[in-house]
């Protein structure tokens, strides 16, 4: 193994280890505070998302292998009867849940295709489900970033966040952070289908 090689390794499961125990919350935090403290200040031995998203995967079959495949069911349930409630926006899953590394404190991400925000908005007043919205940036293939509205809100026992995309953002959704490729997330067969499947099925 390269001393390059060694050291993205390193970074990489050092990272895991924080997002693991909650010690970061997003990938990017992780990775810097890794590399802080490995005292590694060459961003090319810095992992990618995939390179820590395969750590902590790794990471969780060792050290929460009693909890972290029935806290990744219970969310992908909630997920799909998210989407079912959700169809008419064509709901796709995408983050942790989709990718299989959530655990219990995992937000439920879900990708929403709409016309205008306001239809989601109203559609979740008439079913007076309270929200807060917030902006989040996505990146796009050609290095394009578009701010998009984001609702949060509490389902059951987790959190829910609907990511709010125009409709011609089909053809040509936002890049996936972890593959880096434009990715939709999961419809409601493919997320079915993981169910069956189990929790070893990304």
């Amino acid at each position: 193994m390269g001393k390059k090689t060694g050291a993205r390794r390193l970074i990489a499961h050092a990272a895991a280890r924080m997002l693991a125990d909650q010690e970061c919350l997003d990938v990017q935090e992780a990775r810097r505070k890794a590399a802080a403290r490995v005292g590694c200040r060459d961003k090319q031995q810095l992992p990618d998302n995939r390179e820590i998203e395969e750590a902590l995967r790794e990471y969780q079959l060792i050290f929460f292998s009693d909890t972290q495949p029935a806290a990744l069911k219970h969310l992908r349930e909630l997920a799909l009867d998210a989407m079912h409630n959700l169809r008419p926006f064509n709901p796709h899953l995408t983050g942790t849940v989709l990718h299989g590394s959530a655990d219990a404190l995992s937000p439920i991400k879900l990708y929403l295709y709409v016309e205008t925000p306001e239809e989601v908005a109203l559609y979740l007043m008439e079913r007076q489900i309270p929200f807060e919205e917030r902006d989040v940036r996505l990146t796009y293939s050609l290095d394009i970033r578009k701010t998009l509205p984001l609702f949060s809100f509490r389902a059951g026992d987790c959190g829910m966040e609907l990511i709010l995309l125009p409709l011609q953002d089909r053809a040509n959704p936002p890049l996936d952070p972890v593959t880096k490729r434009p990715g939709r997330g999961a419809g409601v067969a493919r997320v079915s289908a993981l169910l069956k499947a189990g929790p070893a099925e990304p």
